[in-house]
């Protein structure tokens, strides 16, 4: 919806519009520039600056174990089509990775579980393509909230999380039936 109303914008003589990342974001990254500008460097600065915002805006989804619910999916394709974001899926195996017990098949366990993973996220996948939404799969073992919070500090520019309801044991509570949990992350 946005990204028409920009179009529409844009159309008209003399007026601008443009998408802002999260306001922290911005302020991170304006302070990191400024620190290299007063250092002496305003082209390092300028490039810090050109490649955050050449940065797409991703929506983590976050399937139960192996597969997305269909109304995840559905969701968050809708979702990031309204607001032009990437799609980061990701499966999280909830495997303790330090049981000392489970070693000996943590490897033919993961192996499986990647297995089943791709296989389930191939639908996903295609209906992110045929709405030309960019795409990207990931799949990590442990506690779900940890996974959510490293995949959010190694990937750039994720600002909404989508999940399962039963997901994150903190929230479940709290949601109600039928209702997918959204959330942001910008400020972690």
């Amino acid at each position: 919806m946005l990204d028409k109303l920009v179009k529409k914008l844009k159309k008209k003589k003399g007026v601008e519009a443009e998408k802002k990342s999260t306001l922290t974001e911005q302020f991170d990254k304006a302070m990191e520039a400024i620190t290299f500008a007063e250092a002496g460097s305003p082209q390092v600065a300028k490039e810090i600056l050109e490649q955050y915002e050449a940065e797409p805006r991703k929506v983590l989804v976050v399937g139960k174990e192996e597969f997305f619910s269909k109304a995840v999916m559905d969701y968050a394709l809708g979702f990031a089509d309204r607001m032009g974001y990437e799609i980061v899926a990701l499966n999280i195996l909830p495997l303790p990775t330090d049981s000392p017990k489970l070693a000996p098949y943590c490897s033919l366990i993961n192996e499986e579980f990647k297995s089943k993973c791709e296989e389930s996220i191939s639908y996903f996948r295609k209906e992110a393509e045929a709405r030309g939404i960019p795409f990207h799969h990931i799949i990590k073992t442990g506690d779900p909230e940890e996974c959510i919070k490293e995949t959010h500090r190694e990937i750039k520019r994720i600002e909404f999380v989508i999940c399962e309801p039963e997901l994150c044991s903190t929230m479940a509570e709290e949601v109600e039936e039928g209702i997918i949990p959204v959330f942001c992350l910008a400020n972690a």
